[in-house]
């Protein structure tokens, strides 16, 4: 039987089985296809991780009764994921996401979702809020948004706290997981011994693959719980690959989370202000970015600069950071350079557009595979160019076709590069530049 012939018998589609074996879809595809591949190291590895397969998810956990409470990206993607081996049910309070999910449609963009929910079978089933859920449960993930208060610049874990009480009224004893971004000390100042942190690292549009393949599983609990420990388990064994697992105190895990994501809003400042000093003294800016990011200490990603950095979680993350630390200088100016580097992008178009007026928006979400526009720096661009009196033009391709939309702009901004903007490349304004996917 070949590597083909192994995948077909286990019905799994090519996406799936390069997932499985941790190599591109493209790089798997060569497998199958190239013959000179057979008999290689890596065509061995292949087939041996896709004969597994059936045993890996029939024999390596047992089967658990999880409630997840919010179907964004983390509590959704990991609904999807738990619910191959788990009995799973995920709570959210609107009522178009509980029936697209319970017809298996998606809810945001994910390729790996999408891919699931058409061929994996899922033991999963999504409720509006009921308190009568929680009863018998082993587990409850809590994945509910925490926002920043604008008063206080700390993150609002009020909603966390409720939720905590209701489960408690009903199931004195499983094991609470906290999931949601909280401040640093939130989940001991619970003083429940079943409750703990543990934070997740996940990309937007890449919310499963991130969950398959974790870069590491932190646990902010006692390992010498047993419950702890399961879930511990039932994590790392849902993933494809081997992370490292981590068990600190709550506290630990909570900074843990928040340093990181500051620590990527730091890079894409430092990315940003590189490439203003760049622009403003008429430099190579791709030159220099390469040139710094080829040394192994610093690396070359995550580096392409942009507006700014936006999202739901970088800019909240950040801001609730900056309120706790003391006497953080470096810290506490990411902030403060991520709003300089808009103005710095509003007085470029500015610039470039001299005296014409209208300013063309291809597309307000800051990454292609995101439909995500919260705080999305293009936001504050257009402010700023309104507030300077030009037109914004939207495309909306109900109104318009994409030529007509070409045509009336006099400057077309985009944070990320567009093929479709190619023959008007001469109006297309963005600091992308290396144009990934």
């Amino acid at each position: 039987m070949n590597l083909k012939e192994l995948r077909l018998s286990k019905k799994l589609t090519q996406v799936e089985a390069s997932l499985l074996c941790n190599v591109p879809l493209r790089s798997y595809k060569r497998l199958e296809n190239d013959s000179s591949y057979n008999g290689t190291a890596k065509y061995r590895y292949a087939y041996e991780k896709i004969e597994s397969y059936s045993k890996e998810y029939s024999d390596n956990q047992s089967s658990y009764e999880i409630v997840i409470v919010g179907a964004g990206y983390v509590g959704f993607s990991l609904a999807v994921l738990l619910s191959i081996t788990n009995n799973v049910t995920v709570i959210d309070i609107k009522e178009d996401k509980v029936n697209k999910i319970n017809l298996r449609e998606p809810i945001f963009k994910d390729k790996e979702i999408e891919q699931y929910l058409k061929t994996k079978k899922l033991n999963l089933v999504a409720s509006l809020p009921n308190k009568e859920i929680y009863k018998n449960k082993d587990f409850v993930i809590v994945s509910i948004p925490t926002d920043l208060d604008e008063n206080t610049k700390i993150l609002n874990t009020s909603n966390i706290e409720v939720l905590v009480k209701e489960i408690r009224e009903v199931n004195k004893s499983c094991l609470i997981i906290i999931k949601s971004t909280c401040y640093v000390g939130f989940t001991e100042s619970l003083n429940d011994k079943n409750i703990i942190f543990s934070p997740e690292f996940l990309r937007e549009g890449k919310a499963l693959l991130d969950n398959l393949y974790p870069t590491r599983i932190i646990i902010g609990g006692d390992k010498t719980n047993p419950k702890v420990k399961r879930f511990a388990e039932l994590l790392r064994d849902s993933a494809n690959n081997s992370p490292k697992l981590l068990y600190m105190s709550s506290t630990e895990a909570e900074a843990v989370k928040l340093f990181s994501n500051t620590y990527l809003a730091m890079r894409v400042a430092y990315f940003n202000e590189l490439d203003s000093f760049a622009n403003r003294c008429h430099l190579n800016s791709g030159n220099i970015v390469q040139g710094v990011s080829l040394d192994n200490r610093i690396g070359d990603y995550y580096n392409n600069p942009s507006f700014g950095y936006g999202g739901y979680c970088l800019p909240k993350d950040t801001q609730s950071l900056i309120s706790q630390v003391e006497d953080s200088p470096l810290i506490s100016s990411i902030d403060e350079s991520n709003s300089k580097r808009k103005e710095y992008i509003i007085n470029d178009i500015l610039r470039k557009l001299n005296n014409k007026k209208v300013v063309g928006i291809y597309s307000i979400q800051s990454k292609k595979d995101s439909d995500n526009i919260r705080h999305a720096s293009i936001l504050d661009i257009i402010k700023g160019l309104e507030n300077n009196n030009k037109q914004i033009l939207y495309y909306d391709m109900s109104k318009m076709t994409l030529d007509e939309f070409k045509s009336q702009s006099d400057i077309i901004i985009v944070n990320r590069y567009e093929k479709e903007l190619e023959d008007v490349s001469e109006k297309v304004y963005t600091r992308d530049l290396f144009k990934r996917d």
